[in-house]
């Protein structure tokens, strides 16, 4: 079985979840998410080379299902430039994260990974950005994507607590991800997690907005899914 096969029969685990089988738009939900992940497996295209030394895989654990993401550093770095070019954050959110004393990096009640032996040889050593995204899970799983062997850099005797860096917003991490099924498979997963976390808080009407199958995520409308 491939990855896709067993992302697809995990679906139907995950639509099992009272927080999302129990919402008044759960027909719809599953309907419209089968229907685009089906689409998704079915296509060949690539969105970039999964070879290339600017691929960075960030492993993913949610559901019962294992699957790993791939992006593209050197298309993070030229929407970072474009976006420092219009002085208007929409895609880079600066943050600053808690680091502990082990060096253990958090957001309010999330763990943020990074690797400072990973070489990320695409990098421009000049540049030294550090952009984190956030990951299917509850509470969310933050990775750095890009500058993982700049974190312990920008630790000084003045700032050992913290660490200065841009987490991209996540309605744009499917930009960089490397396949339609990819595109597919993070919307859904954050649209299960938006509902476990929401469900008996927000009242479905209100709820509803908020999934990116219904806004429409825009990644989904750019990329020709929809």
């Amino acid at each position: 079985m491939n990855d896709y096969e067993a992302c697809l029969q995990a679906l139907d685990g995950l639509c099992q979840d009272p927080a999302v089988r129990e919402r008044s738009f759960y027909p719809e939900f599953r309907r419209s998410w089968e229907a685009l992940l089906k689409k998704a497996a079915r296509s060949e295209e690539r969105y970039f080379d999964a070879d290339s030394p600017a691929c960075i895989t960030i492993p993913c654990a949610y559901g019962g299902l294992d699957f790993a993401f791939h992006l593209d550093q050197s298309k993070m770095a030229d929407w970072y430039y474009q976006e420092v070019k219009r002085k208007k954050r929409v895609v880079f959110e600066p943050k600053r994260f808690k680091r502990s004393f082990s060096g253990k990096l958090s957001y309010h009640e999330s763990v943020c990974h990074y690797d400072p032996a990973l070489p990320e040889s695409a990098l421009e050593e000049r540049d030294r950005n550090i952009l984190a995204a956030a990951f299917p899970c509850i509470p969310a799983e933050l990775y750095v994507v890009y500058g993982n062997k700049w974190v312990e850099k920008k630790v000084t005797p003045l700032s050992r607590s913290s660490v200065a860096l841009f987490l991209i917003r996540t309605p744009f991490v499917p930009a960089f991800l490397l396949s339609p099924f990819e595109v597919c498979l993070y919307l859904f997963l954050m649209d299960c997690c938006i509902l476990r976390e929401d469900c008996g808080k927000v009242r479905d009407e209100d709820l509803k907005p908020l999934l990116h199958i219904f806004q429409p995520s825009p990644m989904l409308r750019i990329k020709g899914l929809l």
